[in-house]
């Protein structure tokens, strides 16, 4: 058996997409993996460099029938190959697990974990205790000037820098997702707007009657403040006006204050995953 890897021509980008969604709207090259002529699996390399140590972001798919027949190292292979002069290495587009069949395969490709990610479940209620008596205190240091609004009405450009600079994938990839965060019914994210400077944002969504906070950063002018508590006091009030009780929330292992929260408030730690390096020699 023979697998063939190329380059995705442009009538193939439906069937890359399909096995890759995450790589939608991210700047990057498809490869297309065929074995013995059959569409076997697909590899999407970002051509942003994101990260310490810097690289570029990618994801691999594999079909399920055409697994341990070595498309997924061939794919890799033949990505690493293409970005070899252009980027010192390759992160894992997404985070995973740090045991089980996808860690194993990182491992035995030569990517290491780094910045892992810690998930957590709390009580809307509990968080609220948490947080409510210093929010009041730091209220009282607002500029007239700051409010919270949607994120349909933030600057979705400025937003998607933001996010950019924070989490790599590059600020087109996030203008894309954001647009379609802000029409989504589910959407609940707010932006904290200081006269016309964005000064922070939380994404976070409403799926199946729980809350699910994707991301909450804030610009380095406003960082070390008022801006994050804010922001989550601003979430955590409105979820419960809604009639939410619970919330699930990452961050990484290195972001002190968010973990000590979780700790006061009694969240449940439900998993660790970290996103997965590798030098290109």
């Amino acid at each position: 058996m023979t697998v063939r890897i190329d380059l995705a021509q442009e009538s193939e980008a439906p069937a890359a997409l399909a096995l890759l969604p995450e790589s939608r709207g991210l700047p990057c090259e498809w490869l297309i993996a065929r074995l013995d002529g059959k569409l076997a699996g697909a590899a999407a390399t970002g051509w942003r460099t994101w990260g310490t140590p810097s690289g570029f972001p990618i994801s691999i798919q594999v079909v399920p029938e055409m697994r341990r027949r070595g498309v997924g190292r061939t794919l890799l292979a033949a990505a690493r190959d293409m970005a070899a002069e252009d980027a010192d290495g390759l992160w894992s587009l997404a985070p995973y697990p740090l045991e089980g069949p996808i860690a194993a395969f990182l491992a035995a490709c030569g990517f290491a974990s780094r910045r892992r990610q810690l998930r957590f479940d709390a009580s809307f209620q509990a968080l609220l205790n948490a947080i409510a008596p210093v929010a009041e205190r730091a209220r009282r240091s607002l500029p007239l000037e700051a409010r919270i609004v949607p994120l349909a009405e933030a600057p979705l450009e400025e937003v998607g820098w933001l996010l950019s600079r924070e989490f790599g994938g590059g600020p087109f990839r996030a203008l894309h997702g954001l647009r379609r965060r802000a029409a989504a019914e589910e959407d609940r994210s707010r932006a904290m707007m200081v006269g016309d400077d964005l000064a922070g944002v939380v994404l976070w969504r409403v799926v199946d009657g729980l809350a699910h906070v994707d991301a909450r950063v804030v610009a380095s002018g406003w960082r070390g403040g008022w801006t994050n508590l804010m922001l989550l006091e601003a979430g955590v009030v409105a979820g419960l006006a809604e009639g939410l009780t619970r919330m699930r929330f990452n961050c990484d292992d290195t972001v002190r204050d968010t973990i000590s929260l979780a700790r006061r408030c009694g969240a449940d730690q439900l998993e660790t995953t970290a996103y997965y390096y590798a030098a290109i020699a």
